[in-house]
């Protein structure tokens, strides 16, 4: 099973190593193939949604792993609902009420499959059971 995991913010999230263990297929945009972070919100959901369209269609994942509420993990949970890949969400504990993020968070919440907490054996699991359906 290929797993693509979105909103690590240029580090390693330390669950990819931990999925791996559960025999999951960890794998990453390449670089250079999501907008880098400007200053205009809009601008970079737009530019992330043709990023992630493509690379979906090139070479589509079983499902995607969002582990932020970034302005990038939006536009990968909108273009993979479109293309029906299954994506699980990384629960987050406490939010905010007044930020983009909040915003993005909630977004996501409803457009994602399931959530999950952060455990690699019941994300490596989850992810199984959203594939298999």
């Amino acid at each position: 099973m290929k797993v693509i995991i979105v909103g690590e913010n240029g580090r390693p999230h330390e669950l990819a190593a931990a999925l791996e263990t559960e025999g999951v297929d960890v794998g990453r945009p390449p670089e250079g193939a999501l907008p880098a972070a400007p200053a205009d919100e809009v601008g970079q959901i737009a530019r992330g949604l043709i990023a992630f369209e493509k690379l979906f269609a090139e070479d589509a994942p079983d499902a995607v792993l969002l582990v932020s509420a970034s302005n990038l993990a939006l536009a990968a949970v909108l273009a993979a609902t479109k293309a029906q890949i299954p994506v699980a969400g990384l629960e987050q504990g406490a939010h905010g009420q007044d930020s983009l993020s909040e915003l993005n968070r909630r977004l996501i919440d409803l457009l994602a499959d399931v959530r999950v907490a952060d455990d690699a054996g019941t994300i490596a699991t989850s992810l199984r059971d959203l594939v298999a359906v």
